[in-house]
């Protein structure tokens, strides 16, 4: 399928209704001759539904949450994340330096190697659910599968809402104009492309164990990693500060640990 040739920066800014006058109107006109585009704002219109249709109880958890008496412990510990970056920033180089990409096979054969010896070891000599019959076969509940999709999903949403919040942490502490630099980075861009198909690769678990109060932030955290990829040189700085706000308003990195500390403790 051809990709259209069109910025799709602004179909998130026109989905919230931000736009105005003449951009309105050229962009409106591209959608009227561009299926491509029509079809991504039509994905977009439905991620946002999700993200806005919380249902009453989790609103309710929400609304319960006394935001004010967090915000103190919040600035701290977003503090010593802050700090500790600059430390994986360090570890970061120096593992790049070892892992070079013409080893990367040989490195992901070894370690998975050592997942499935670990595994298998787990699942033969510390899981009760199993049981070996005489001839050798181990035979596997369904109950114990069950409960091995549901402790994935769980991994991969703390893990995407762990990288999202640094990647957030980095743009919303930055000035506009440090931020511009960063998003137009090969670095953050493709972090951010990263974790854009970790969520589509989510969305099923998501759905499937209904984690809507985790469903409901990866979307929006979605939807802003979108616009920030779509971050040109054009853009005015006017424009970032408006997302950062957007991020400080809807309190989205207290929501991504609030979910995240959830998400940890109902560990199976």
């Amino acid at each position: 399928m051809k990709e259209c040739k069109k910025p799709q920066k602004n179909l998130v800014a026109f989905l919230y209704g931000e736009l105005q006058g003449d951009e309105k109107k050229r962009l409106e006109s591209h959608l009227d001759t561009c299926s491509l585009c029509r079809s991504e704002l039509d994905r977009l219109k439905e991620v946002k539904n999700g993200a806005d249709s919380l249902n009453p109880e989790i609103e309710n958890v929400m609304a319960s949450i006394d935001w004010e008496a967090l915000q103190e412990k919040i600035s701290e510990a977003v503090f010593e994340e802050g700090t500790s970056m600059i430390r994986q920033s360090w570890l970061r180089s120096f593992l790049q330096s070892i892992f070079q990409p013409k080893l990367r096979p040989v490195y992901a054969g070894l370690f998975l190697g050592i997942l499935i010896g670990a595994a298998v070891f787990f699942m033969i000599f510390r899981t009760p659910h199993l049981q070996v019959v005489k001839n050798g076969e181990i035979i596997v509940p369904q109950s114990f599968l069950e409960w091995a999709e549901l402790e994935m999903a769980r991994r991969n949403t703390i893990d995407y809402l762990e990288r999202s919040q640094y990647l957030l942490l980095d743009f919303v502490q930055s000035s506009p104009e440090k931020s511009a630099g960063f998003w137009q980075s090969d670095y953050a861009s493709q972090k951010a492309r990263d974790l854009l198909s970790k969520k589509k690769y989510i969305n099923q678990q998501l759905d499937k164990f209904h984690m809507a109060k985790a469903k409901a932030i990866c979307d929006q955290i979605e939807l802003l990693f979108f616009e920030l990829t779509q971050i040109s040189e054009q853009i005015s700085m006017a424009e970032l500060k408006r997302i950062q706000d957007l991020i400080v308003e809807r309190q989205i990195l207290l929501k991504i640990k609030i979910v995240k500390k959830e998400l940890e403790k109902s560990e199976v």
